[in-house]
């Protein structure tokens, strides 16, 4: 009887241990199928989205002239010509005036300007230089200096005015 008792619970046993095997085992099949698909999706957005970074890099590359020109279209009509020439006006002994003057825009908010300027002293030209300064331009240069037939010192002079936005 003690014998009848342990082969039943021997087959007991086997058959819950096979039981949770073959669970357990379709269960492992199903974790590695999810996974093959996981592997495969992540492949999948992996290629999609090198494909869509070359798209955006052309695109970029395609477009960028164009970006660059409406952009300097919109800093041009943004500049504030009228606070430019009122500065520049201020900075002028009242001896002086501007013979001739040049500007160009150089970065998002910085303007090179060439001028030439009729002072007729270098005091007064170092007074200009002065005002200049003190009105925030930057990188002065004096590039060349004449006299003109009426006694007035001609200098030219480089200068960037960088405004605010």
């Amino acid at each position: 009887m003690v014998f009848s008792v342990l082969v039943v619970l021997l087959l007991l046993t086997s058959f819950f241990a096979g039981k949770i095997f073959i669970r357990y085992r379709s269960e492992a099949q199903h974790a590695k199928a999810s996974i093959r698909e996981t592997e495969r999706l992540i492949k999948d957005t992996q290629r999609d989205e090198k494909g869509l970074t070359l798209r955006i890099n052309e695109a970029v590359k395609r477009d960028k002239s164009r970006v660059d020109l409406v952009n300097s279209i919109i800093l041009k009509k943004s500049f504030s010509w009228i606070e430019f020439f009122a500065d520049l006006e201020k900075s002028l002994p009242d001896s002086s005036y501007i013979v001739s003057l040049a500007p160009s825009l150089s970065d998002d908010s910085k303007l090179r300007l060439r001028l030439k300027v009729a002072c007729l002293s270098v005091n007064d030209l170092l007074k200009l230089i002065d005002n200049l300064v003190a009105l925030e331009f930057s990188n002065i240069r004096i590039e060349g200096e004449t006299q003109n037939d009426r006694g007035l010192l001609i200098s030219e002079i480089s200068v960037s005015y960088e405004r605010t936005i």
